[in-house]
């Protein structure tokens, strides 16, 4: 805590009066553009590798950056993912939905190991709100990563997308790069955006493509920044190679 105490100091001596005029700025008229989902490591730190700024995003983050699937709701008992979409994309009308997964995540790390059933346990579960979580909200991510595991992990998987209708395939790490439990971790990426899908207030505007669903993947090791790109069914590293490319397949498929 002394050292919160001394950066808000160090905070206050240096950038307090650039951040107080981009709060001025955007007071009267904020205009994010987009709700970003991600993961509550320490080492994730969005506006600075997406370079954003005062108003630009809302960031909602939690172990896994999982969106639970609407079917775990019933009336008005909801967690804080979906009221955020609704704040999001309802009430503020943002367009864009990111979802960004990392590598060496310690959430996927024990959802991988929670693939043996007595480590999954009602009984363990009831002593760890943690596993509770992974089991409740990411079984789904974990079973078609073993489905594809017991496949020989090279045949591509099939996604649910913004419509029942509209779906995509994946191509899971095809290059080999990544550790298990990093692929793991891009299946259960992508399993996000199905169930942001899922949620009734956000139909008319996912049907009418006023809507858009991305997802990035943070290897921390390297810096580097994947986007999974529809076109080439797989993450692709966002670099001087591959920026235009990337950025010509966005306006194509969600202007």
């Amino acid at each position: 805590m002394e050292r919160i105490l001394r950066g808000i100091m160090r905070y206050r001596n240096t950038t307090r009066e650039q951040m107080v005029k981009e709060f001025q700025k955007v007071r009267d008229n904020p205009e994010p553009k987009a709700v970003f989902f991600t993961c509550m490591d320490s080492r994730m730190i969005p506006t600075r590798y997406t370079d954003t700024h005062v108003g630009d995003m809302f960031v909602v983050r939690n172990a896994g950056n999982l969106i639970p699937h609407a079917q775990h709701f019933q009336d008005e008992h909801f967690s804080c993912e979906p009221a955020a979409l609704e704040l999001g994309c309802v009430v503020n009308d943002i367009r864009h939905i990111i979802v960004c997964g990392h590598s060496d995540c310690k959430a996927m790390n024990l959802l991988y190991q929670l693939r043996d059933p007595e480590f999954a346990s009602k009984t363990n579960r009831r002593l760890s709100p943690l596993r509770a979580w992974l089991c409740t909200h990411a079984n789904t991510s974990l079973d078609k990563f073993l489905e594809w595991r017991d496949s020989g992990m090279e045949e591509p998987l099939i996604f649910s997308s913004e419509t029942p209708l509209r779906r995509f395939v994946a191509y899971i790490d095809p290059d080999n790069k990544f550790a298990i439990e990093d692929k793991l971790s891009q299946i259960n990426t992508l399993e996000q955006m199905s169930n942001i899908a899922s949620y009734g207030f956000l139909k008319k505007r996912l049907e009418s493509h006023d809507l858009h669903i991305h997802a990035l993947w943070f290897d921390i090791y390297t810096g580097d920044i994947y986007y999974f790109s529809r076109g080439s069914k797989r993450f692709i590293a966002v670099d001087e190679d591959s920026v235009e490319k990337l950025t010509t397949e966005v306006r194509k498929f969600y202007s």
